[in-house]
């Protein structure tokens, strides 16, 4: 009876058929290493990144342009914001307004030769160099201004005088202080609403803050005036240079 091989049987001594020979432990493939990430990350971050894209995309689109740029309709919103907040902001009204007033003196030629004239209408024409003027003591006149819309009003004020110099030769000569000056008058507006202002001797406009009303006219009463201009130039006749009215359109 023969030998066999005790580790794998085979008769020892016989040749060994290649079936039946063992892989070498170097010819052995190696064990793949398994891919530890979580098969859902790439998908999430595909998505994530796609997400941050559009978000850029809809920011970018709904941007607003430069307000100095054309076309779009940023230039409509930039154009019409200012003339909004144009009508929100209190501008003086008189000068638009119609002027109503007892009759004014007569023209005179001035010290260097113009004919000067004294409408109503100058009380509102944003030059202090002319004026309405009446002969006399003026007190208890009465200004109408009728505005062109209603108005809330906020404030008003006058140049009670007749704030002129005109030369005279070498020197020149101040009409404010040779004509009477008018020294309180009260305002009064639609609803009623009557607000006293007493004046100082200033060539200049005297502003009065009142509370916002709404009117579509504006009174001015005329309630006390000082005495004529003194000395060879003194004259006897009540001036008023300019009125204020400032508001916002109601």
């Amino acid at each position: 009876m023969g030998r066999f091989c005790t580790n794998c049987g085979h008769p020892i001594g016989e040749p060994v058929p290649e079936s039946e020979v063992l892989p070498r432990l170097d010819d052995a493939p190696l064990p793949t290493q398994a891919d530890d990430r979580p098969t859902w990350l790439l998908p999430v971050v595909g998505a994530t990144l796609a997400l941050l894209l559009v978000a850029a995309l809809l920011a970018w689109l709904g941007r607003d342009d430069d307000p100095g740029t054309t076309g779009g309709r940023a230039t409509g919103r930039a154009s019409s914001a200012p003339e909004r907040a144009q009508e929100r902001r209190p501008v003086n009204v008189a000068p638009t307004a119609r002027v109503e007033a007892p009759a004014a003196a007569e023209a005179t030629t001035d010290l260097d030769g113009t004919l000067v004239g004294y409408a109503a209408s100058q009380l509102v024409d944003g030059t202090p160099e002319t004026c309405w003027r009446v002969g006399g003591d003026g007190s208890g006149s009465t200004i109408t201004f009728a505005l062109r819309r209603p108005t809330t009003l906020s404030r008003v004020g006058l140049v009670n005088g007749y704030a002129k110099r005109v030369p005279n030769g070498t020197t020149l000569v101040d009409w404010y202080p040779l004509n009477r000056r008018v020294t309180s008058v009260e305002w009064v507006f639609d609803d009623g609403t009557t607000v006293a202002q007493d004046l100082r001797e200033v060539r200049r406009m005297q502003v009065l803050r009142v509370d916002p009303v709404t009117t579509r006219t504006v009174q001015l009463r005329i309630l006390g005036v000082t005495a004529p201009g003194t000395g060879p130039l003194g004259r006897d006749y009540t001036a008023i240079s300019e009125v204020l009215l400032t508001g916002t359109r109601a």
